[in-house]
């Protein structure tokens, strides 16, 4: 009887292991193919996308001690399709190993179909269950094929760059900020917000690999669009004061000049920004104000410390209203002052704006302007300030 319980014990074991046997549709991870990027373009009345494919053997390789050995290797795809999917399935055709698409961390769409075919796009990119909402996301007006195969300096994985990894850059240098998939389709979608997408390109002016231009990637502008069309295209020059008034700028130089005089170089960085929409009567003002502490690291000519913080107050008030205006000319509200009376005042912004068919703004909508900058810190050289 004893036997006879330890066998039927012995039977029930094995039987509620057969559950537990997860691996036997597993798939051996070096046997298939890791889309990181994806690009999309709009050529001839077809969808033409991009695939860019790494080798994570090498990406592991170069995160050693002593940094990476060679190259890390870029694959990218092409296909070709009437519509997202079908282009998609255009490169299976011809792809040695499956494709998994739960690794995709940046996607980039060009200008020609972010003018055609946007919305119709964010479907189909949606449909699919494998892509994350936080993927980052880009325009571009450069060619996808180039864009995608570039690579960071010191032969390390493109993981590294601002395709796939933009926050680093924009701690240091906060001029554009990123947008992430699920921002940038909220964004899309309120009734009130200009969508931004930052516009990706490449360099080859800046960066050399010994003798030979390195193509490096870079921000080059923004893309805008509003009641599901898109607004247009502005660049670093036309966003000179785009920065000023985002909510995590961290980190932004400003040149101290005046009458063709260089006099120093203060790096800013946000401490607060208020917006506040004013009613008078039938029309609406706004009262902005933004304080800045800063850090003085180059000292050129005598100039007191009040002349600089005016100087510097001035500049940033005069970037901040030359990039409003640049906003207002594609019919864009480039700082999201609609966006505070939408949500203040929903009823007078619905009247005012047609239910968001009309830009509200016009030039002298911004009536109040106060930009207050305050610099405790002048570098460890301590230069007295005349």
């Amino acid at each position: 009887m004893k036997r006879l319980r330890q066998t039927a014990s012995i039977l029930v074991t094995v039987m509620l292991l057969f559950p537990l046997c997860g691996c036997w549709s597993a798939k051996e991870i070096q046997v298939q193919g890791y889309a990181k990027a994806i690009g999309v373009d709009f050529v001839d009345n077809e969808y033409v996308v991009y695939i860019q494919m790494l080798d994570f053997t090498s990406i592991a390789k170069s995160s050693g001690i002593g940094g990476p050995a060679a190259k890390s290797p870029v694959w990218v795809a092409k296909g070709r399709g009437s519509t997202l999917n079908m282009a998609f399935d255009d490169i299976y055709k011809s792809s040695q190993l499956p494709v998994s698409w739960g690794h995709v961390t940046a996607i980039v769409l060009s200008d020609k179909v972010l003018a055609a075919k946007n919305e119709h796009l964010l479907d189909m990119i949606n449909r699919y269950p494998e892509i994350r909402y936080n993927a980052w996301f880009f325009g571009t007006r450069t060619s996808l094929d180039r864009l995608l195969s570039a690579t960071p300096q010191f032969n390390l994985s493109p993981l590294v760059s601002i395709l796939h990894s933009p926050r680093p850059n924009f701690e240091q240098y906060s001029l554009f900020n990123p947008v992430l998939f699920f921002q940038y389709i909220t964004d899309y979608n309120e009734p009130a917000v200009s969508a931004y997408l930052p516009s990706l390109s490449i360099t080859k002016k800046q960066w050399r690999d010994a003798e030979k231009p390195h193509d490096m990637l870079m921000i080059d502008g923004a893309f805008f669009e509003s009641d599901g069309r898109l607004n247009g295209f502005l660049d670093r020059s036309q966003l000179v004061g785009y920065h000023w008034l985002l909510q995590d700028m961290a980190r932004a130089p400003l040149t101290i000049e005046k009458q063709g005089t260089v006099y120093g170089g203060l790096t800013l960085s946000q401490r607060s920004t208020q917006i506040k929409p004013v009613i008078k009567g039938s029309e609406v003002r706004f009262h902005v104000k933004a304080t800045y502490y800063g850090a003085m690291y180059e000292y050129i000519e005598p100039m007191t410390s009040e002349e600089m913080n005016r100087i510097a107050e001035e500049t940033v008030r005069k970037q901040i209203m030359d990039t409003y205006r640049e906003g207002l000319r594609i019919g864009v509200d480039i700082f999201g002052l609609e966006e505070k009376l939408y949500r203040k005042y929903p009823h007078m912004w619905n009247r005012l704006t047609h239910h968001g068919k009309k830009l509200l703004l016009k030039s002298d909508s911004i009536e109040q302007l106060d930009v207050k900058v305050i610099v405790p810190y002048y570098g460890k050289y301590k230069r007295k300030l005349h």
